[in-house]
């Protein structure tokens, strides 16, 4: 049976595989040992291990066919495994619950009050679940996130994580879709998970989006990767879009506000019209990790003005944010079903870009170097969060060049190009100019993209 690929969550969740194990294979046994009836607590350096017993394992075939384990974590046994971490005082403080799963899809139910007393109890502490292929980190404090959304206590919910691999019946759109966009497989099938909060009532929630920071995923890939021939990618609506990601050795750290089907492919990109320009690096980067695409199949036109729109989708792209053409229809020159309608509103939604007092957004006007500060500014604030950093700039702790076109930067501009000056996701077009009313080209937008996700460390700095 094909393997789950290894998937880590840290922040959110945390998942990692172990490829020797293949679905199927049963957890190894002492001869002549009994497995006692529920789970077995032992303390370990800086948390507690829970091995839950093969009994408490069920195996359930639903209308898909498609058979799955199902796991009650012991409410009693899991309250006595943070209790214990509070006795402790461990820096890093975790409740590992080992569980001996046997089927590509689990189902782990965890009782929301044992996570929301831990969360105040043991601040910091997380859970661990260990599966024989892959293992899942769930800070207690997600348990204030499950309630709140379903307007219950932790009392009432059950927080439910499903990891699963990709069906069969699946498998073959998203290959198809992968070699048309020229990238090749590097892990046998994408990997799903999902987070839901269940009321007693059966009430459920799907918390796999609720919250607003990057889910750290990390995949084990069969070997070392060249960071800048390989790219994260997510599967959803028979598209295939940049995620996110920083590559060491065989590991891949996938980054995303979301869910969705993730994996992990080799792509590289070259351009007829690229060859010795000063942004080739960077235009072959990006467009092998699948974030921009050419104007042709072998042209990028680097030279070419660039659109509000065009940057609007290059910028919620690099961040990983989905499309959201709802929040589009604002704006009366943005059409429903116009290519830019998903980026826009989703930059919109994300405050990284805003429209005309005329009610329009201007789609295909050129953006000026000027336009472009404003919207980089709101991207990094926006992307920091995201990611747990700072999103403020102490500008007096740097020295900013003063240009002798200065003065004709707009009112509303001068801030923003005064921080991506400071941070050094922009310069003038020469030591004494800024050009703050020139119109950016594809190449340049490509060279400030690249810069805003190394600052970030959304991507390698390669």
């Amino acid at each position: 049976m094909r393997r789950i690929a290894s998937l880590t969550l840290t922040s959110l969740l945390m998942l990692s595989l172990s490829p020797l194990l293949a679905h199927g294979a049963e957890p190894a046994k002492p001869k002549g040992s009994a497995s006692p009836a529920v789970s077995v607590l032992t303390d370990t350096y800086g948390g507690v291990r829970m091995e839950v017993q093969p009994g408490e394992v069920k195996k359930e075939t639903p209308k898909d066919g498609r058979p799955e384990n199902k796991v009650i974590l012991d409410r009693t046994k899991l309250k006595e495994a943070f209790g214990r971490l509070k006795d402790q005082a461990a820096g890093q403080p975790a409740v590992t619950a080992v569980i001996p799963s046997t089927e590509s899809t689990v189902k782990i139910h965890i009782a929301d009050a044992v996570l929301d007393e831990a969360r105040q109890t043991v601040p910091g502490a997380y859970l661990l679940l260990q599966l024989p292929e892959v293992s899942y980190k769930l800070p207690v404090g997600f348990s204030a996130k499950a309630a709140e959304e379903l307007k219950v206590p932790p009392a009432n919910v059950t927080v439910i994580v499903t990891i699963k691999s990709m069906p069969d019946s699946a498998l073959g759109t998203a290959r198809e879709r992968l070699k048309a966009a020229g990238a090749s497989e590097i892990l046998p099938a994408p990997v799903d998970f999902k987070i839901t909060g269940q009321r007693t009532n059966g009430q459920t929630v799907d918390l796999t989006r609720v919250g607003s920071a990057y889910v750290q995923r990390v995949l084990t890939l069969p070997a070392s990767v060249d960071p800048s021939t390989v790219t994260a990618v997510t599967y959803a609506n028979g598209e295939i879009s940049f995620v996110p990601a920083l590559f060491n050795y065989n590991q891949a750290t996938v980054l995303s506000p979301g869910g969705g089907w993730f994996t992990i492919v080799s792509s590289s990109k070259e351009f007829t019209d690229t060859a010795g320009h000063w942004a080739e690096a960077d235009i072959r980067l990006l467009a092998s990790k699948l974030l921009v695409k050419g104007t042709s199949a072998s042209e990028f036109s680097p030279d070419k003005p660039v659109t509000r729109a065009e940057f609007a989708a290059m910028l919620t792209r690099a961040l990983g944010l989905p499309d959201n053409r709802g929040a589009s229809a604002k704006y009366s020159d943005v059409g429903k079903y116009t290519w830019f309608a998903g980026p826009v509103g989703a930059a919109s939604a994300a405050g990284l870009v805003d429209g005309y007092d005329d009610g329009t957004f201007k789609p295909n006007a050129r953006i000026s170097r000027e336009q472009m500060a404003v919207m980089l500014t709101k991207a990094r604030a926006y992307g920091s969060g995201l990611q747990g950093l700072p999103k403020t700039v102490d500008l007096s702790a740097v020295s900013i060049p003063v240009f002798e076109d200065g003065a004709k930067i707009a009112s509303w501009a001068s801030e923003p190009v005064t921080e991506v000056l400071a941070v050094g996701l922009m310069e003038g077009v020469t030591p004494e100019k800024f050009a703050p009313k020139e119109n950016a080209t594809r190449a340049q937008a490509v060279v400030l993209l690249k810069r805003l996700l190394v600052s970030l460390k959304l991507v390698n700095p390669v």
